[in-house]
């Protein structure tokens, strides 16, 4: 179980033991992170009384996803000119600087909801903070200690951070490659949705997690331990994220997912400790 460093000199409280009903017997897996996923957002819906906090995220996403989405068409002609650098004549240079073109807008639309959904969580985070604290009181989970609003901001850049380094670089090589090799997208797709639905389920977990004010390295490990689960919930959250209005709340209902999914596996490993 991840647990919060108690101050110097003060013992840790033990958390109280949930009711028997609400602690699985099995590691929760694959399946259970797919459940998480619309346990959020069906907790979302049923729960009116937070969706004042659920637009926080929401409209800044939205924001950042059109001011950025402008500036990348602007610049989308500069790249196809930068690839193109002595373009040809006839059809087929015709027909390659329209594709390459409509190619390069594309791109420049993905990477500017992709970068407006990572910002927008970070400069919304003591709003998601609150809506995961609000889901844990109703699950029974323990009231964790409030953290100040930048430590709030800086634990989920951190975890942002942390996404970015380890899922950027694979994630440009696959692009390239698809590119340039198209029949190696057959295999390059899949890996990019593998390492995305990994990257955003980390991302979102990590708001629970960072909470209990642990270490980004003990979160990595309680990620690990937990993989299949993560994967589930990853996988679950980019293909709702295909529907247009899935994708407008994906930042609070996912983060409310996110607390289910991280309360029911703490529970596990606390049981895992102790005898039933």
């Amino acid at each position: 179980m991840i647990t919060p460093d108690a101050p110097v000199g003060v013992p840790a409280a033990p958390a109280p033991s949930p009711p028997a009903a609400l602690v699985p017997f099995e590691r929760p897996g694959f399946v259970a992170g797919l459940k998480a996923v619309l346990g959020g957002y069906g907790y979302l819906f049923r729960t009116p009384d937070i969706w004042p906090l659920a637009l926080v995220p929401t409209g800044i996403a939205l924001v950042l996803t059109v001011v950025l989405g402008f500036a990348g068409v602007k610049l989308a002609p500069a790249l196809v000119a930068l690839i193109l650098k002595e373009p040809g004549t006839g059809a087929l240079w015709t027909v390659l600087g329209v594709l390459l073109n409509v190619l390069s807008i594309v791109v420049m639309l993905v990477a500017a909801l992709a970068t407006s959904f990572a910002l927008a969580k970070p400069l919304s985070g003591p709003a998601l903070e609150r809506m995961v604290r609000r889901a844990e009181a109703d699950l029974g989970a323990p009231t964790w200690a409030e953290v100040g609003f930048f430590a709030d901001m800086w634990r989920a850049l951190q975890s942002s951070l942390v996404a970015l380094v380890f899922t950027a670089p694979i994630l440009i090589v696959l692009g390239v490659l698809s590119f340039f090799f198209a029949p190696v997208s057959i295999v390059a797709f899949p890996l990019q949705l593998a390492i995305t639905a990994l990257a955003g389920a980390w991302d979102l977990c990590d708001c629970p997690l960072s909470i209990r004010g642990v270490p980004v390295g003990a979160r990595i490990e309680f990620v690990r331990r937990n993989i299949g689960a993560v994967m589930g919930f990853g996988l679950g959250l980019a293909l709702l994220s295909f529907l247009p209005c899935a994708l407008l709340i994906v930042l609070p209902a996912g983060v409310l997912g996110a607390a289910r999914l991280v309360v029911m596996l703490e529970r596990y490993e606390a049981a895992g400790q102790q005898p039933r």
